[in-house]
C-alpha cells in the first residue's frame, strides 16, 4: 500500500496548486505604507485614524470588485520623528511601498520629508502644519488631508474680530505644531488688527500649566487662543480657569476630539473650538454637499466601533485612504503602471490632480500650487455645550 502513497500525494499537490493558481488575484497591486503613532504622547489624537485604516483594509480586502488590490503596510512611530524617518525609509527602500501615509504629528512629518523628497515617493500627511506642504515647489511629494493651521487659524481670527476682540493672548505648543500655530495666528492677527499681548508656550508632555496660566490670566486679554493637542489643550484650559480667567477660550483644529472633552471636563465648557465638518454633521443642512460622504463614514464607522465614536482624525485616515486609491485608479486606468519609480512619479502626479474630492473632512481640489486642497467651504466652528460639541452660529 505505500507504494501508492507517494502518487496519490503528489496528485494531490498537483490539484491544490492548480486551484490555487485559478483564483490567483492578478490585479495591479497599490503597496500601501503607513506610519502612525499608535504608541507615546500623539497616541490619542491618532487611535482614530489607526482604527480607521484597519477598518478600510477589512473592507478593502474583501471587495474584490475593485480593479487592483490593496497592500497595507503599518508600522508604529511611538510619537518619535526620528522613528518616523527610520520606518519611512524602511518602508519605501525594502518594503517598495509606493504610497507612504507619514505621519501624525507635526514634528514627525517634517522629520521625514528629506526622505521623501529625495526617494521621489509620495506622501499623504495627517499632520496639521502648513509648513508640512509648503512651499508646493520644495515638497512636490507630501500632500495631506488635515485642515492647514493657516486656514482654521484665519478662520478663527475672523470670528474673533465679529466678536468686537482687541487684545488677545496665546498658548501654544513649544514644539514645530506650536511654532506653526504661532506663526500664523501672528501673522493674522496683526493682519486683521488684533494686539497679542502675551504668549505662553509649554512642552506636549507637561502636567503643571499654573506658570503660564498665571501670567495669561494677570494680562486680562479679551480672548485665549490655544494651538495644541490633547490632553495639553485641555489640561491648560484647566488650569488657566483654576488661577480666575474667566473670559472666552479657543482652540485650534488640534482639539476637536472625544479626549479633549474627557480631559477637559467642566473646564472647556464653553470653549469655542475649530473643526471640519464632521464633527457637527448632523446640525449642518440637508443638502450640504459634504453631508453624504460623512453620513456614508460615520456609519460605517460606527457600525464597527459603536456610536458617537468617529472624530475628526478618523475621519482625515478615511480622505487619505481614498485619495491614495483615487490616485492609483487613475494611474492603473492610463496604463502608467511600470516600474517602481515610474508608477511613484504617476501616482504623485495624479494626487496633484484630484479635483473637487467631497470627502469626510472636507472638499478637496489639489493643484501644483497647493498640496492642501482645501479651502473655508471645509471650516467650522463649534462650542463645548454640556460635554458635546455644538455648531457656533454666526
Amino acid at each position: 500500500m505505500s507504494r501508492f502513497k507517494t502518487p496519490f500525494v503528489g496528485l494531490a499537490l498537483t490539484g491544490l496548486i492548480l486551484a490555487q493558481s485559478a483564483f490567483a488575484d492578478n490585479r495591479p497591486e497599490l503597496r500601501l505604507g503607513i506610519v502612525n503613532s499608535v504608541t507615546g504622547g500623539a497616541s490619542a489624537i491618532a487611535a482614530g485614524a489607526v482604527s480607521t485604516m484597519d477598518l478600510m483594509q477589512k473592507k478593502i480586502e474583501q471587495d474584490k470588485s475593485l480593479p487592483f488590490r490593496v497592500t497595507f503596510m503599518k508600522y508604529d512611530d511611538g510619537s518619535d520623528p526620528a522613528r518616523a524617518v527610520n520606518t519611512v525609509r524602511k518602508l519605501i527602500q525594502e518594503d517598495k511601498a509606493h504610497l507612504v501615509v507619514c505621519c501624525t504629528t507635526t514634528p514627525a512629518s517634517l522629520a521625514v520629508n528629506t526622505v521623501i523628497e529625495a526617494e521621489k515617493t509620495p506622501n499623504l500627511s495627517l499632520a496639521a502644519a502648513a509648513s508640512v506642504i509648503e512651499p508646493a515647489h520644495e515638497h512636490k511629494f507630501t500632500f495631506k488631508t488635515p485642515l492647514t493651521d493657516r486656514l482654521m487659524v484665519n478662520y478663527t481670527i475672523d470670528y474673533m474680530v465679529k466678536q468686537g476682540y482687541k487684545k488677545v493672548a496665546f498658548m501654544g505648543l513649544e514644539d514645530s505644531y506650536g511654532e506653526g500655530g504661532w506663526v500664523e495666528f501672528s501673522q493674522i492677527a496683526k493682519r486683521k488688527g488684533l494686539e497679542i499681548i502675551v504668549a505662553e508656550r509649554f512642552a506636549r508632555g507637561d502636567t503643571n500649566f499654573t506658570p503660564q496660566s498665571l501670567r495669561v490670566a494677570q494680562a486680562k486679554p479679551d480672548a485665549v487662543y490655544f494651538h495644541a493637542i490633547p490632553p495639553s489643550s485641555a489640561l491648560a484650559t484647566a488650569a488657566l480657569r483654576r488661577v480666575g480667567y474667566k473670559g472666552p477660550v479657543l482652540h485650534g483644529a488640534g482639539s476637536p476630539t472625544p479626549a479633549f472633552l474627557a480631559v477637559g471636563k467642566n473646564a472647556v465648557e464653553g470653549a469655542i473650538v475649530g473643526t471640519a465638518a464632521l464633527t457637527v454633521h448632523k446640525q449642518l443642512p440637508a443638502d450640504h454637499p459634504l453631508r453624504p460622504t460623512i453620513e456614508k463614514f460615520v456609519q460605517m464607522y460606527e457600525a464597527e466601533y459603536g456610536e458617537g465614536k468617529t472624530d475628526l482624525f478618523a475621519a482625515q485616515a478615511y480622505d487619505t485612504v481614498n485619495v491614495a486609491m483615487m490616485a492609483f485608479k487613475k494611474v492603473a486606468q492610463d496604463g502608467k503602471i511600470a516600474d517602481l519609480a515610474q508608477t511613484r512619479l504617476a501616482i504623485r502626479d495624479a494626487v496633484e490632480g484630484i479635483k473637487e474630492y467631497h470627502g469626510a473632512n472636507g472638499i478637496f481640489s489639489y493643484s501644483p500650487e497647493d498640496h492642501l486642497g482645501l479651502d473655508s467651504r471645509s471650516t467650522f466652528l463649534v462650542q463645548v455645550k454640556n460635554g458635546k460639541f455644538e455648531l457656533l452660529g454666526d
